[in-house]
């Protein structure tokens, strides 16, 4: 099975990154990590609503990223949460909310006390943070953690987590971010490359959030075709 060798999808993602023609930059509140509105779906969910509330991650809005909820669910908070254009702080929440659930001091957790899981939700919200700049917790770190950025986080994840649909497609859309600047071609194919690779029943995400994204993704499909 093509997952077996997790290394392909980012290969391949990352063939994304040279194909395309440049583009000028465009103003970034419409940009893959603000417009893509997953939210949309889980609005049964008293969680996600409470995230569209609060734009903050504290009380039970952390209690449940901190759980074992699925991953389309904190996908769907972390969505909810939203970006501001000065930025947010939401990522530093939660790994204080993690370390102080482990009982380990804030300056000596590492990346190794983080689950797959938690550096899907850390790398994800760090990109919701710095959606501009996509920035690592702290920009002038050295060590693995707080000088990861939010595509080294999630590839972690997505490397440990093979099968999570989930994982990769927040993965292809936090990496069309980073191309914004330079290939709107990439911002097509990366997720619909995910698409491919995950048939539909193998897709732990509301089939309604993936429309929704992808309604928004396939406005760049033209970039690939000059």
């Amino acid at each position: 099975m093509f997952f077996n060798s997790p290394f392909k999808i980012f290969a391949l993602t990352g063939i994304c990154l040279f194909i395309g023609i440049a583009q000028p930059d465009k103003v970034r509140a419409d940009s893959p990590l603000t417009s893509t509105d997953l939210a949309i779906a889980y609005q049964d969910l008293p969680i996600v609503r409470l995230a569209q509330q609060e734009k903050k991650v504290q009380g039970r809005i952390l209690t449940f990223l901190l759980g074992n909820a699925p991953n389309d669910q904190k996908a769907a908070v972390i969505n909810a949460l939203g970006t501001r254009f000065e930025g947010q702080n939401n990522a530093n929440l939660f790994l204080v909310g993690l370390a102080q659930e482990k009982r380990i001091p804030l300056d000596r957790i590492t990346l190794n006390d983080l689950s797959s899981s938690d550096r899907f939700v850390l790398g994800y919200l760090l990109a919701m943070d710095t959606y501009l700049e996509l920035s690592p917790l702290r920009p002038n770190a050295t060590d693995d953690l707080w000088g990861a950025s939010p595509l080294e986080l999630i590839s972690q994840a997505a490397f440990a987590l093979p099968n999570d649909f989930t994982v990769h497609f927040i993965y292809a859309l936090v990496q069309g971010q980073s191309d914004f600047s330079s290939s709107w071609c990439s911002i097509y194919l990366a997720p619909n490359l995910v698409l491919k690779l995950f048939p539909q029943p193998r897709r732990n995400m509301r089939q309604d959030a993936i429309n929704s994204a992808m309604d928004y993704i396939n406005l760049y499909r033209p970039n690939c075709e000059k």
